[in-house]
C-alpha cells in the first residue's frame, strides 16, 4: 500500500498522538488476552525496504519473530516480492521468502503468486488478495492458499496516519484441510517523507491443539528512491 506524500519531513507532535493512542489499546488487547486464558504471546518485528522500477513495485522485507516463553528466535525471513498493475483494479503479485525456523533446524524456500482486487468506497479502501505459495523444506512441503479481507482508512493531520483491520485465512491444499486464521487490527504513521511506521495487534488461530497466540507487531517501512530518480541526482 502507498502512503501520500508528506510536505515536510518531520511530524508534528500532534500527528503522533494518534499512534500513541493505538499502541495504548493494542497493548491493553495484548494483555487481555494473553493473561486471560495462559495463552501464547509473540513480538513480530519486520523491516521493509520498498523501491520503484517502471510500474513495478518492490518490497525487500526483513522479518523477525520471537515468544515470550521459547527459545528465541523462532523465524527469521528475507526475499522480494513484486506488484504489478493490471487492467482495473487488479494487481499482479510474485515473488521469493527464504525463511530460517532455527529451533527446528529448518530452511524454508518460499515462491508465492498472488491476485489483489482493490476497491475504493469513499475514504476507505478495500483490498482482497488471494495467494498460492509453496513451503518447500517444511514438513511435506505443502501448497498453501491465503485469503486476506483488508479494510484501510486514513485520517489526521494531511492524512498521514491511517487504519486498518484484516483478516486472513489460510489453507493446506496439500492436506486439503485449513490450517490456521489470523486476524489484524492496527494504526500507521507517516514519519518522514519516504519512512513509515505500522504497529498492530493479531490474533493467530492455528488447527490442531495448538492455543491461540497473541502477537504485537511492527512494520518500519523505508521507501528507496527510484531507479530514474537516482540516475538523475546523480547527474
Amino acid at each position: 500500500m502507498k502512503w501520500r506524500r508528506c510536505e515536510r519531513h518531520l511530524v508534528r507532535i500532534d500527528s503522533v498522538r494518534p499512534l500513541v493512542r493505538t499502541i495504548a489499546v493494542l497493548l491493553s488487547l495484548v494483555s487481555a488476552g494473553t493473561f486471560a486464558g495462559a495463552q501464547d504471546f509473540q513480538s513480530w518485528s519486520e523491516l521493509d525496504f520498498t523501491a520503484s522500477w517502471k510500474k513495478v513495485d518492490l518490497l525487500i522485507p526483513l522479518l523477525a519473530r520471537v515468544d515470550s516463553s521459547l527459545p528465541n528466535p523462532q523465524l527469521a525471513a528475507t526475499g522480494v516480492t513484486a506488484d504489478i498493475p493490471l487492467h482495473g483494479h487488479l494487481t499482479l503479485t510474485g515473488g521469493y521468502l527464504f525463511a530460517v525456523v532455527p529451533q527446528q533446524s529448518l530452511d524454508v524456500h518460499l515462491p508465492l503468486i498472488a491476485l489483489s482486487p482493490t476497491f475504493r468506497l469513499h475514504r476507505f479502501m478495500l483490498a482482497d488478495r488471494n495467494r498460492f505459495e509453496k513451503l518447500i523444506g517444511f514438513g511435506n512441503s505443502p501448497v498453501r492458499y491465503r485469503n486476506r479481507f483488508l479494510l484501510d482508512a486514513p485520517f489526521g493531520t494531511k492524512e498521514r496516519s491511517h487504519a486498518f483491520v484484516d483478516d486472513e485465512i489460510i489453507f493446506n491444499l496439500t492436506a486439503g484441510n485449513w490450517n490456521q486464521n489470523r486476524f489484524q487490527i492496527g494504526s500507521g504513521l507517516q514519519l518522514t517523507q519516504r519512512i513509515s511506521l505500522d504497529v498492530y495487534y493479531l490474533r493467530r488461530n492455528l488447527s490442531g491443539h495448538v492455543s491461540t497466540q497473541n502477537v504485537l507487531g511492527t512494520a518500519l517501512r523505508i521507501n528507496l528512491k527510484p531507479w530514474k530518480e537516482r540516475i538523475a541526482s546523480n547527474d
